[in-house]
């Protein structure tokens, strides 16, 4: 009853004569903190130059400080080895600190005792290049992995021989510790305890939970599935996932951590791994329908798809596997907009997560088999023979997805705040749980909180439903244990459809404290030893900040021009910039500065390098510098590709190009802009790339292809697409084409040859 009563006067203190016509939402935070606990988990290292690696129940420390790390799944094995190192500085620019990847076991033993570790297979050269750029890793060893390839990537032969595979089977066992053995040689010297990027290791995937078909069946068979036939209890699961382990540690492989698939009541290690957790919006195993993902919860007391098998209180949340692309299989092709990756993970992070990772972060092409005719995708589920794209961030070709830069706003807040974040606890609203995917008009927030200062999180999304509306007129009062913060201070504030937003308050910003601000925080850039904070405005809200000392400022205009200066008592001189979201997107800080353009950008040691793609001139801000905020433009002599496109038929078409590659172009990219069902690319009388149609454009890029390409054509096949296709219900309504005789459609409608230029910045 007091805490009622004490509610009810704080939400009196923020009304204003106009409260008739604002909407009130109250939140008490208690006075005490997020419980963390310490020494129950059997993980952590340290590194010859002495930092270190820890994990408490709630949140990981890098060096003694909280972090939120951002991994990024990326699989070497399927990207040419030549292109790694871009691709890993785009990461990087992106905002990923950890790159996770798959080591496929068929991939790399295709013929048993035969290891392959050449080529884009060459797992060492990959690390490496992790360790030169920055970027900590985590070796996913299996041996099941799925990852959508044939198996599960458990080699054919084993199918061969009288084993009972993800099993203690005594012959199963063996052939994996041969594979761990290979595994940890290319290893040697890159972990962590060692200097090295390997902080981690991941044991198996969904065991227990999820399997995958044996490529190896007849059309019209029930799948045969890579499951042990004698894991049937939750012991010999967990005992299985505790034998693999200690084989890897036996093998070499020693991390400062472990993780195991924790979802759907997977088998676990104990205390001895973290289980990690998942959640896609778009699933392609499901018909669509509003997902639970769009709505607050305490994530790490209740993760997504349980039930668990562990006590998720005593583990740090760690949502590794967010599904925000996915997949197309070919009944089905679910198309992920950005807004809905963005308002996935404001709602993890709000509701309490501690890690954040993405599967995929960067797309690629499956390899094929020995001989070159086979596949190794998992084409028994109906996936595309090699395009892996997966609507990824950064997509088969490297080229961004929708939801790149929506995702980079929160890796930029999270590398400058995350240790202010982590050990914030999550509080939310009385009723949340009585919230509804279909619920238009209750709002969905939640804080986290330290019990003096913290952040609101906001989400106005839904996945399936385009019938949202703005809500207008919102007043938070957040009850802290002593003191009252409402947001705004007077009026009310709108959070536009579609947007989801992070709000500060009580933030401290080198001494001076910002009550609350309605902007986004974004990055803190040092300019000669005055702190700048960024902010930008989330759509249709207006920008205002209260300082301590009731100082309001009131921005009119977001944009580079907004600057103020702030100093109040006790505390240093700071600047303040407020973007607009578009500008917040194109955002990027690499070594201290801040670089806004609309160009995709390399992170390279020697300073960075914009990436346009069909223009050969690009604008940008970089800041610090003599230009200030002021925009800069940059250019590159243009080129004009001569290539040759002909026709044989409306489902065929060549395509001949052999230009070099002159020094201001970074790669060539085919645009196909067709009208089919399934189109696919040939060299050489061989299948080298294929595409799912989805209402979007298809773009190859040509270097993978380039020394083939010339001597021959590239060759186009499409198939009709038919009116009763099953997929058209994933197909965005104003991309379904109208269906000629045969109620089929199928045409080339443009093919053009466009340049990537590339643009370094001095």
């Amino acid at each position: 009853m007091k805490g009622s009563i004490i509610i009810a006067l704080a939400a009196l203190i923020c009304t204003s004569l106009d409260a008739q016509k604002l909407s009130e939402h109250s939140i008490r935070i208690p006075e005490a903190g997020k419980e963390v606990r310490e020494g129950h988990l059997q993980m952590g290292g340290t590194s010859p130059a002495g930092g270190s690696i820890a994990f408490n129940s709630y949140y990981m420390s890098v060096d003694g400080k909280p972090v939120v790390p951002v991994m990024g799944e990326f699989h070497y094995s399927r990207y040419p080895a030549r292109q790694w190192e871009e691709e890993i500085l785009k990461m990087k620019a992106g905002g990923v600190t950890v790159i996770p990847t798959y080591v496929f076991w068929a991939i790399h033993e295709e013929k048993e005792g035969i290891f392959d570790w050449s080529g884009d297979r060459d797992l060492r050269r990959f690390v490496l290049l992790c360790k030169k750029h920055g970027m900590s890793v985590i070796v996913r060893i299996g041996p099941f992995c799925h990852g959508e390839i044939r198996n599960g990537a458990l080699p054919d032969w084993l199918f061969a021989k009288a084993v009972d595979v993800r099993s203690n089977d005594p012959e199963y066992l063996s052939c994996v510790g041969r594979f761990y053995a290979e595994t940890a040689r290319q290893l040697e010297g890159l972990y962590y305890k060692d200097g090295g990027p390997v902080i981690a290791c991941q044991i198996e995937n969904e065991h227990q939970h999820s399997a995958a078909p044996w490529a190896i069946n007849y059309p019209g068979e029930p799948a045969d599935y890579t499951s042990s036939a004698q894991d049937t209890s939750p012991e010999l699961g967990e005992i299985h996932m505790k034998t693999l382990k200690d084989m890897a540690v036996a093998k070499g492989i020693i991390t400062p951590f472990y993780t195991a698939t924790g979802w759907g009541n997977a088998a676990v290690i104990g205390y001895e791994a973290i289980p990690v957790t998942s959640a896609y919006t778009y699933p392609f195993w499901t018909e669509p329908a509003m997902s639970d993902f769009c709505l607050f919860k305490d994530i790490h007391s209740h993760p997504d798809y349980g039930p668990v098998r562990y006590k998720p209180d005593d583990f740090p949340s760690f949502c590794a596997e967010m599904g925000v692309g996915i997949q197309m299989i070919y009944s089905r092709r679910p198309v992920v907009p950005g807004k809905a990756a963005e308002a996935l993970m404001v709602r993890t992070l709000g509701s309490g997560s501690n890690g954040i990772g993405y599967y995929m972060y960067h797309g690629g092409s499956t390899p094929k088999m020995l001989g070159g005719r086979a596949f190794f995708s998992d084409e028994a589920m109906g996936m595309p023979k090699i395009s892996y794209d997966f609507q990824a961030p950064l997509g088969e070709f490297g080229l961004e997805g929708t939801m790149y830069r929506n995702l980079r706003i929160l890796h930029s807040f999270l590398s400058d705040f995350g240790e202010v974040l982590a050990p914030m606890g999550t509080v939310l609203p009385d009723g949340y749980r009585s919230i509804t995917p279909g619920n238009r008009n209750d709002l969905r927030w939640a804080v986290r909180s330290d019990g003096r200062s913290g952040f609101v999180f906001m989400v106005n999304f839904q996945d399936h439903d385009g019938g949202r509306h703005n809500m207008e007129g919102l007043r938070l009062t957040i009850q802290l244990p002593d003191e009252t913060v409402c947001i705004p201070e007077k009026g009310g504030f709108t959070l536009a459809k579609d947007e989801s937003v992070i709000l500060p308050f009580n933030l401290d910003m080198e001494g001076n404290l910002l009550k609350y601000a309605t902007a986004q925080l974004l990055m803190k850039i040092e300019d000669g030893g005055t702190a700048h904070y960024f902010f930008f405005a989330p759509e249709g809200m207006q920008a205002e900040y209260l300082f301590a000392g009731k100082k309001l400022i009131k921005v009119a205009a977001p944009g580079l021009s907004s600057t103020f200066r702030v100093k109040t008592r006790g505390g240093k001189a700071i600047k303040v910039t407020t973007l607009t979201r578009e500008q917040a997107m194109d955002a990027v800080k690499l070594d201290g500065k801040l670089l806004v353009t609309k160009a995709q950008v390399l992170a390279e040691k020697s300073g960075p390098v914009l990436l346009s793609l069909g223009s050969n001139e690009v604008e940008y801000v970089l800041y610090p510098s003599k230009a200030g905020l002021s925009v800069q433009k940059a250019s590159v002599p243009a080129v004009e590709p001569g290539y040759e496109c002909k026709g044989a038929g409306m489902r065929r078409m060549t395509v001949r190009f052999s230009e070099a590659v002159p020094e201001q172009v970074e790669e060539y990219f085919l645009k196909v802009d067709y009208t089919g069902d399934v189109a696919m690319a040939f060299l050489g009388g061989e299948l080298v790339n294929d595409h799912f149609w989805h209402g979007k454009p298809w773009l190859i890029g040509l270097d993978r292809h380039r020394a083939k390409m010339a001597d021959e054509s590239l060759s186009l096949y499409i198939r009709p697409l038919h009116d009763d296709a099953p997929f058209l219900h994933d197909i965005p309504q104003e991309a379904i084409p109208v269906f000629g005789p045969g109620r089929q459609a199928c045409s080339f409608n443009d093919i053009r040859v466009i340049p990537q230029y590339r643009i370094p910045l001095q």
